[in-house]
């Protein structure tokens, strides 16, 4: 999930000025009817090369069972597909079904442009089997605006052998940030030589978030203000000072390498670090570039307090309010989400699927990084808080800027505080209502 993305508004200013190349496999969509009563609906999505043939696949057997509809299918790289996508909503036209990105669906829907799912004519859309923490990922100010299609959440993937071996174990939830810094950090640090137990993640402005709920606050409150406060992110720096001043976290070098978020400029990856931070849905790539990882939950403040990580899906299906086949694009999306023999075919190439009966199903095939991550999610979820308010879409705010700023803290370009009020200042003039 954390990967090189553009900023929201520079992705934003990119595509009204052009739009980039999308895959198009079988014509765009219109919407239209023909005299047989064929309709015919356009569904766009992101992916790579997996994700693409499966849901094909998939699409193919849903026009079988379903010979009155057809399906135009197109895709693209994530952000060739945010950039068309804006595109094409602000020409008054785009898919009927879209994959949306939850950072962009506060904004789609102030601007009217999503579908309720509420509705009657979306009543084909099952909910049952997916647990009402991961349902209401997708909910905005009690409207539905998508339902979620793979199910995630932050963790900590460390090498579980290097810290066997160090004698820590894998720690359980409820481990404290004091374990860290005072028992667990220097015990890896001593063990591994001149391996830094963790890659530096305050940076990432996920793990801020979580270290919010742990808390009680959040990033953004429910009408997309400021949820916390330049103190807040100050204390959070401060305890990332700590951490990096006793060696628990990389140098300040290495954590900029890693600036870019891909696998091949990991701290992990590079064996420089036994561990970062990362979405539960990124654990197979590891086991790909790396080898075998373990998810395990964020250090907290204390044994009873939250564990600050929150029940996250890697993805919603919409629907356009301007479909003119609002029944036929609910069974889409029921289908995809729903049904065993989609399942089958779309297996875990959206993440693990959101709903419990199609899990289990899956569950004796998963096989390395999906099986831990089953394992985990399976193990913490009780535990998991809901999911935070969705982020304002026309905020300054991006994950780039937050990265940016805390580097020249970690380079001794600004002190914590200054760059704490300068970061604080930046997300409360620019969000609306901050």
């Amino acid at each position: 999930m954390y990967s090189t993305r553009l900023s929201r508004r520079r992705l934003l200013a990119a595509s009204l000025t052009a739009a980039a190349p999308l895959t198009t496999v079988s014509g765009c969509g219109t919407g239209q009817s023909t005299g047989d009563g064929t309709v015919t609906l356009d569904f766009q999505w992101w992916g790579s090369g997996d994700r693409n043939t499966a849901t094909e696949a998939a699409v193919a057997l849903f026009e079988k069972r379903h010979p009155h509809v057809r399906v135009s299918t197109s895709f693209a790289g994530y952000s060739a597909y945010l950039q068309r996508l804006a595109t094409q909503v602000a020409a008054g036209s785009g898919p009927d079904v879209l994959q949306m990105d939850f950072g962009f669906l506060r904004g789609y829907a102030d601007r009217g442009v999503l579908a309720d799912l509420g509705g009657p004519e979306f009543s084909a859309i099952r909910l049952g089997r997916i647990p009402r923490i991961y349902a209401a990922t997708a909910v905005l100010n009690g409207t539905r605006y998508g339902v979620p299609t793979g199910i995630a959440t932050q963790s900590l993937l460390i090498d579980p052998a290097l810290w066997r071996k160090a004698g820590v174990g894998i720690p359980e939830p409820g481990w404290t940030w004091d374990d860290l810094l005072h028992e667990v950090g220097p015990r890896l640090k001593r063990a591994l030589g001149g391996r830094a137990p963790l890659t530096d993640f305050a940076g990432h402005i996920e793990t801020f978030q979580i270290w919010l709920v742990q808390r009680g606050r959040q990033l953004y409150t429910d009408d997309g203000s400021t949820g916390f406060t330049a103190a807040d992110l100050t204390a959070f720096w401060e305890l990332a000072g700590r951490l990096r001043d006793s060696g628990v976290f990389t140098s300040p070098a290495v954590t900029a390498s890693y600036a870019s978020g891909s696998s091949a400029d990991s701290p992990l990856v590079r064996k420089l670090s036994a561990g970062e931070f990362q979405i539960t849905s990124t654990a197979s790539s590891y086991y790909q570039t790396y080898g075998p990882v373990q998810p395990i939950a964020f250090p907290t403040v204390s044994a009873s307090a939250p564990l600050g990580m929150t029940a996250g899906a890697s993805q919603a299906l919409c629907v356009q309010r301007s479909c003119a086949h609002p029944r036929e694009a609910a069974r889409l999306i029921d289908f995809i989400v729903n049904d065993p023999g989609a399942a089958r075919i779309l297996g875990v190439v959206r993440g693990l699927p959101a709903n419990t009966g199609i899990l289990a199903g899956l569950r004796p095939d998963l096989t390395g990084g999906d099986k831990v991550v089953y394992r985990f999610l399976t193990g913490i979820g009780k535990k998991l808080s809901p999911a935070p308010p969705l982020p304002p879409f026309s905020s300054s705010e991006d994950k780039l800027d937050f990265t940016r700023v805390y580097q020249d803290v970690i380079f001794g370009k600004k002190s914590v505080r200054t760059a704490a009020a300068e970061m604080y200042e930046k997300f409360h003039t620019t969000v609306p209502g901050g």
